[in-house]
């Protein structure tokens, strides 16, 4: 009978030892990973026409967003200008203060750089969702003869610029692309002609992303 009862209680105590392991498996709570939010950009398209090439021509800036729609901006002299963002400022002024240097350009050549007409166009974008943009360069039928025996001419052009405004997934809003100026010294006046053939319907700018 004894061994009987010692039997009994060494079955109770594997018993309770076996469910106590078993319990303590699982009360493990497995951390669980966080949610990250998709990020949203805003992306600023700067439509750039210096006073310069307004004397002759228009900028068209053609855009898609990231809802599909499509939209045209067209630039021309006499336009009221939007400042210039502070994401270009920077590039702007290394690019201007190169180009005045190695063109080496009088103090009245270089405001040539100053005189700017700009439109900014801003739209969000999702990760995952693309755009597309086209600046095209257009002669104008009603230009002048401009004065003197030369002058300066800085071609339109466009800066494309992103910031991350929501989400947080890895931030992919920085672009390293060049701001891509052209400026020719010395034009001479009764050549505008050639100029116009070279620029009317020059496409500028002509890019398309998809932001992650």
């Amino acid at each position: 009978m004894q061994k009987f009862f010692n039997w009994m209680l060494a079955a109770i105590l594997i018993c309770g030892t076996s469910v106590v392991t078993t319990s303590c498996g699982d009360d493990k709570d497995e951390i669980p990973e966080p949610e990250l939010t998709p990020n949203t950009y805003e992306v600023t398209l700067s439509a750039v026409l210096p006073e310069s090439a307004a004397a002759f021509f228009t900028l068209d800036l053609e855009y898609t967003d990231a809802e599909g729609k499509k939209a045209t901006v067209t630039v021309k002299a006499g336009d009221q200008t939007d400042p210039m963002i502070e994401a270009m400022k920077p590039q702007y002024n290394q690019k201007k203060e190169f180009l005045i240097s190695t063109m080496d350009l009088n103090s009245e050549e270089a405001k040539v750089f100053d005189k700017l007409i700009i439109k900014n166009i801003k739209f969000n974008v999702p990760a995952g969702k693309s755009f597309s943009y086209k600046g095209t360069a257009k002669a104008r039928n009603d230009y002048a003869q401009p004065e003197g025996e030369t002058f300066v001419f800085m071609a339109p052009f466009v800066y494309l610029s992103s910031k991350r405004i929501s989400g947080d997934e890895t931030d992919y809003s920085v672009f390293t692309e060049e701001i891509k100026i052209s400026v020719a010294a010395g034009v001479e006046s009764d050549h505008v002609s050639d100029l116009i053939r070279i620029y009317d319907g020059k496409v500028v700018a002509n890019d398309s992303r998809t932001m992650k």
